[in-house]
This record gives structure tokens, C-alpha cells and sequence, in this order.
């Protein structure tokens, strides 16, 4: 449901007692000349050591104002792990876990000024497990073939990490998928969760030995900013400038990723299609458009093979590109390209793709069933 937050506190929402936490004292705080500073307080090598999760807390100083960011992952403070996911009845929990664990880091902030914290940033996400044999890195692979290059405003697409991890990316947000088993135990320069816990490695641990063929496709959603975050609020008919309860919402975090999901793959849905035979597409081809010259349904069957080749759509179109044409050429090949979204070119697609959408509709949290004996 819901992973990474930021909150923000105002001044009188919070009280720090240790300053000395943060690296400062209350007169060198109170005493700062500099129009912007910060000074931070984050979890200590003992903290993990001892596999107590903490948030990452700044102060800072802009103008005469001073407020609290607090950085967090709202299931790794619960579970210590954020494979286990959250629901809705969660929430008390969270903010008592969060209330109680600023107060060990020098700060007090009392429940009701959590619940109401503005939120600057946060990550729907959810963990979709495969079935029937497959692998989040055949999805990762097959999923990588969508046209995105002129989606959205994003400016860099990684397909990385032996195809381990897709991710389309700006600044101001980003969609995430990867393979989430297989992302705890990388090193954490090489990691997309760069907060691995104790914990999250023994529950690795566990699932290796208890349930080995498990199989974890993790989608994430950063807002990264809060201009992006309204936005996108807005998108899914929720209000804006939202605070931590606001955003505690399993049907506000469902809408937000399958918002993602459908405007990332709801087209061209045919590459996801099990069906490469040529003579079989053209008579589908043939079947759904009976009045379709000889020569343009071979056309049609050429662009249906090379859209569904290793390098997918992005692929094609970059050696459509190199040619320095006109960039109509790329436009009418969509168009011709949309004569595969009816249903009968999608019949038999890749059985991931009825995963991903049967946990994209429920959004039933996921847990690992496990005892504390185990881990």
C-alpha cells in the first residue's frame, strides 16, 4: 500500500530535547545567521546493529522559519520489513511506532500532530506475487517493450541490472518495477531499497527456505515532489496538499498505482500477446479486419514481430528515428499500430500479466506467514 514518507513539521509542532543528535546545540541553532541550513539526525550503526528502525530526521532552517522533515518507511517501522505490507487498520500502530521512536532520537511530537503532518513526498507501492512458474524477470523483460520514450515527462528509462529492474524517471517522479527478492540481498549501491533492515534479510532468509519458488514483482510510485504529488492527487480525484492520515488510504494508494499501470501499459497491450506465429496473426488480422488489402495485413504482420522483438517497441522506433526522416513516419506507424489493441489480438497473453492485474484490482496487503522461531 503505502511505503516511503516524508512528513513536514512546523515549528510549534515539535519539541527537540537532544540537539546534541543532531550534530548542534539549541544556541548554535537559535544563534544560525545563515538564511538556509540544516542539521541532521538519522539512525546510528547500533540502531541497525540492533535491528531498531528509525526515520531519518533534518532540521532546517529556511528564512526565520524551522522545521522538521522526518523520512520514514511506513511498513519497515512496523514489520521491519516492507515486503509485508500495510492496510488501513494500521495507521494508530504507525503513529504510536513513530511517535515513540522520535522520542528516542531527541525529539517529542505528539499523535495529533502526526496524524496531521504535511506530507511533501510519498511512495504507493505493491509487492505482486507470480504464479505458475514465473519470474519478475521474464516480466521485467517483457514489460520493457512498451513505447514510453515521449510518456509522461520522463527523461531517462533504466533497464538494468540483468533486467532486473525497470525504471522510468524524472525528478519529480518515478515509476518503479523490480524484482524485490532478488533486490534485498544486493549490495546497497546496486540496490533500488537502499535501507535494507536486519530483519528484511532474515524474512529473505525465511522465504528461501520455506517457500523457494516465490516469486515478488515490486511496482513503486515516488512522488518525489509535492507539486508532482498534487498533480497526481488530482489526477485520481483526491485533494491536495494532503496530511499523514490523508495519505493512509489503501483505495487512495490503489488508484494512484493503477493509475501508473494503465497509462504505462493499457496500450498497445498485443506485447504482451504469447502468440508470435506470422501466419496465425495475419489471420487474426484477416478475422477482425475482413476488408484489409492482402499487402497492408503483411505490413500489419511485420510491425506486430518487430514491435514484439527483445528491444519491444523503443527498439523499433529508435531505428525508425536514426533514419532522420520525418518524425510522421513514427506517428503513422502508431496509428497503425492501434489496429492491435482489440481484444482478439490480447486473447492469450502472458500469464504475469493476469497477476499483475489480479493484485492491481484487489490490493489485498500481502504478508509472509512466518513465526518469530523461524526468523
Amino acid at each position: 500500500m503505502l511505503d516511503t514518507v516524508i512528513l513536514q513539521l512546523n515549528y510549534k509542532d515539535y519539541c527537540i530535547q537532544k540537539y546534541d543528535y543532531f550534530g548542534t546545540t539549541k544556541e548554535q541553532v537559535a544563534d544560525s545567521k545563515a538564511p538556509f541550513k540544516k542539521w541532521v539526525n538519522n539512525p546510528t550503526a547500533k540502531d541497525k546493529k540492533d535491528g531498531i528502525y528509525k526515520p531519518r530526521l533534518t532540521l532546517i532552517k529556511r528564512g526565520i522559519r524551522f522545521i522538521l522533515k522526518i523520512e520514514f518507511s511506513a511498513p519497515k517501522l512496523i514489520f521491519n520489513n516492507n515486503i509485508d505490507e500495510l492496510d488501513d487498520n494500521d495507521f494508530e500502530l504507525v503513529i504510536d511506532t513513530l511517535r515513540k521512536r522520535l522520542y528516542s532520537m531527541g525529539v517529542i511530537a505528539f499523535s495529533a500532530q502526526l496524524e496531521k503532518a504535511e506530507v511533501i513526498s510519498f511512495h504507493p507501492s505493491k509487492n505482486i506475487p507470480l504464479t505458475n512458474g514465473y519470474t519478475a524477470n521474464l516480466a521485467i523483460k517483457e514489460l520493457n517493450k512498451i513505447d514510453c520514450s515521449k510518456r509522461f515527462d520522463f527523461d531517462e528509462k533504466n533497464y538494468r541490472n540483468n533486467g532486473e529492474v525497470l525504471q522510468f524517471y524524472t525528478r519529480a517522479h518515478s515509476f518503479v518495477i523490480y524484482d524485490k527478492l532478488k533486490d534485498v540481498v544486493k549490495p546497497q549501491k546496486r540496490a533500488i531499497d537502499k535501507d535494507q533492515t536486519k530483519q528484511q534479510l532474515s524474512l529473505f532468509d525465511f522465504i528461501k527456505n520455506n517457500e523457494p519458488r516465490l516469486e515478488l514483482l515490486r511496482m513503486e510510485m515516488r512522488l518525489s515532489t509535492k507539486q508532482k504529488m498534487n498533480d497526481i492527487l488530482d489526477k485520481v480525484s483526491y485533494p491536495k496538499n494532503p496530511t499523514f492520515r490523508d495519505i493512509f488510504n489503501q483505495e487512495l494508494c490503489k488508484k494512484i498505482v493503477n493509475y501508473y499501470w494503465d497509462t504505462f501499459f493499457a496500450d498497445n497491450r498485443f506485447l504482451f500477446s504469447i502468440e508470435n506465429n506470422p501466419q496465425t496473426i495475419i489471420q487474426l488480422i484477416f478475422l477482425r479486419y475482413p476488408k484489409v488489402k492482402t499487402s497492408q495485413a503483411m505490413k500489419l504482420v511485420g510491425l506486430y514481430l518487430l514491435c514484439k522483438d527483445e528491444a519491444g517497441m523503443r527498439g523499433f522506433r529508435q531505428i525508425i528515428e536514426s533514419r532522420r526522416l520525418k518524425k510522421i513516419d513514427w506517428q503513422v506507424l502508431k496509428r497503425d499500430l492501434s489496429l492491435f489493441n482489440d481484444d482478439i489480438f490480447t486473447a492469450s497473453t502472458w500469464g504475469f500479466i493476469n497477476d499483475i492485474k489480479n493484485e492491481l484490482s484487489s490490493f489485498k496487503p500481502l504478508k509472509i506467514e512466518k513465526t518469530e522461531k523461524a526468523l
